[in-house]
């Protein structure tokens, strides 16, 4: 603590997210956490053949380092915070990664990549893993909590500013740092809070996730030698709050003091920006529910929160990740039958084809300050005469832990099948779904191997 016996706020979130992790796992938490890594392992090791990964791991082979991690699927061994960079990058580079309204980034391709990297490397407990990921997660959905109502400042990317406050929570977590040393790591990481909004459709953006790793993790470890910094550095006067966010809602962070903001996570069911869902689910309730044909279209009106417009709306796209951040490339695609779900549907091919071009070009998105959260609104005219409107909220979790189960467990063998094989990706998931019985995160990694030629 500081030398001021009242807790700063820094100090009351740390201590909030240990005291979480004092008790059992609930089954609803660990079940929770359990898809979280589920998820993730189904995006990494899909996402792992991007050629942002294979330049990132180009990049640590030449810069060198103590081989003492594993880069997932690859099986380069590098350093903790080059293999936490790679792989926070894997976990993201589909943009198929979840998120959560407390944080308004994805929630775990950062944190999960870090905690893998730091479990391996500290040979944590698979039990430890898990707990460090609940940490991670709501250390960043606290700091988010704190930004809220309103949010970050013009330009900032909340993967790349919030999410950094998970990795270092999470891997201290790891490293059994107290409550100074946390907040220390909590400052170290707070310095280098960074990421434009303005990446999106490039590999940039999920360089975010990999740098939040990379940079939570090294947080950590430096604040384990004592190297000091701010530790009220997310409040303080000319700090994290005060430079990049909007507003300080103390009070709204403390409501949060014994929950876990980890149930409000929402797993992606379309590979493209989380904020272009509540769209594509209006357009397909259009097309399965009323029947609405692109040839009938006359015209489609999306309306989102305004905020959206600075992320997801790139007029033109010219290739497939850019369609991925395109409400009107991604309206069309549902409409004409497109699976959304599937990563392969996202190619320059496909986005610039003139049959969707046609059909996103009759497409206008408008913000409307009237709008927030993930709500999006879309009316489509058609041709004769009808209007038809549909309204959806992408931030809304599903509800059921249940079905959670069964659609995450869906999305991880479609992804996973075709690279591992269906005997191989089952063994991996019937061990995530034991991980808190294992010694180490070992067999994950083992099971997640490229195999050898």
């Amino acid at each position: 603590m500081t030398d001021n016996k009242t807790p700063t706020v820094t100090e009351r979130l740390i201590t909030d997210v240990q005291n979480l992790l004092t008790v059992p796992l609930s089954d609803d938490l660990r079940n929770m956490a359990l898809d979280c890594v589920l998820d993730w392992f189904g995006i990494a090791i899909a996402g792992a053949n991007e050629p942002l990964v294979h330049k990132l791991i180009a990049e640590a082979q030449d810069q060198g380092g103590n081989p003492e991690v594993t880069v997932l699927w690859h099986g380069v061994r590098t350093s903790p915070m080059f293999a936490a960079l790679i792989n926070g990058s894997a976990g993201d580079a589909l943009d198929f990664a979840d998120s959560n309204f407390a944080m308004r980034g994805h929630t775990t391709p950062s944190v999960v990549g870090c905690s893998l990297a730091m479990a391996e490397y500290t040979k944590a407990s698979g039990l430890d893993f898990l707990k460090a990921i609940i940490a991670g997660v709501e250390s960043e959905c606290r700091v988010g909590t704190l930004m809220q109502p309103g949010y970050l400042r013009k330009g900032f990317h909340p993967t790349g500013t919030t999410a950094p406050f998970g990795c270092a929570g999470a891997a201290s977590y790891l490293l059994k740092l107290d409550i100074p040393r946390t907040a220390y790591a909590m400052g170290i990481v707070g310095t280098q809070a960074a990421g434009l909004l303005a990446s999106g459709g490039t590999m940039s953006k999920p360089f975010h996730s990999g740098k939040a790793a990379m940079n939570g993790l090294l947080a950590a470890k430096l604040a384990r030698r004592d190297f000091i910094s701010r530790p009220d550095a997310i409040e303080a006067p000319e700090g994290f709050l005060e430079t990049h966010a909007t507003n300080r809602n103390v009070p709204g962070m403390e409501e949060c003091i014994g929950r876990f903001l980890i149930f409000g996570t929402r797993f992606k069911s379309h590979a493209a920006c989380q904020l272009t869902h509540s769209t594509i689910e209006n357009v397909l309730q259009f097309r399965n529910t009323d029947h609405v044909k692109a040839e009938d279209v006359e015209h489609i009106d999306v309306q989102v929160p305004p905020q959206f417009l600075s992320v997801c709306n790139i007029q033109e796209p010219q290739t497939g990740l850019q369609g991925k951040f395109s409400l009107r490339v991604t309206a069309s695609m549902a409409l004409l039958g497109d699976d959304t779900m599937d990563i392969g549907a996202y190619t320059a091919e496909r986005v610039t084809r003139p049959e969707l071009v046609r059909l996103r070009d009759k497409v206008t998105v408008t913000g409307n300050p009237e709008l927030s959260g993930g709500i999006g609104v879309t009316t489509v005219l058609l041709k004769d005469g009808r209007k038809l409107t549909r309204s959806s909220d992408a931030y809304e979790p599903i509800g059921s832990l249940a079905l959670q189960r069964e659609m995450v467990t869906k999305k991880f063998h479609a992804l996973l099948d075709p690279i591992l094989g269906k005997a191989a990706a089952d063994t991996l998931r019937q061990s995530i779904l034991t991980i808190d019985k294992l010694d180490s995160v070992g067999p994950l990694l083992a099971q997640s191997a490229k195999a050898k030629a």
